[in-house]
């Protein structure tokens, strides 16, 4: 009967222990959501494309990982936190030269 009780507490302590980590883990991406969204909003109204808002999160996401990477191996720094004016900046140029190589390989130079 202990053995049994001891299992039962400590399934409830590793339940609400992974309760709290994907809680966590959700609001953890939150800002990177609302960083994609800007990332790609501002993207969309240089490159004039038409993907729609989850079209835009994707490439404002995207185009944020690929500035911050290419910003890293240059400068050897990273480009600061989610919601910083660098990230920002540096996933625009990111986004930016995705929506351009994305437009290249479709073959229409006009729209995407």
């Amino acid at each position: 009967m202990a053995l049994i009780l001891t299992l039962l507490v400590l399934a409830a302590v590793l339940a609400v222990f992974f309760f709290v980590f994907l809680v966590g883990t959700i609001f953890a991406f939150i800002p990177w959501l609302i960083t994609g969204l800007i990332i790609g909003w501002l993207a969309s109204l240089i490159i004039h494309s038409t993907l729609g808002t989850l079209g835009n999160i994707g490439v404002g996401l995207a185009g944020s990982v690929i500035g911050g990477v290419v910003y890293t191996m240059v400068t050897r720094n990273t480009a600061g936190g989610p919601l910083s004016l660098t990230r920002i900046g540096v996933g625009v140029v990111g986004a930016v030269a995705l929506l351009v190589v994305v437009r290249l390989l479709r073959g229409s130079p006009s729209r995407l």
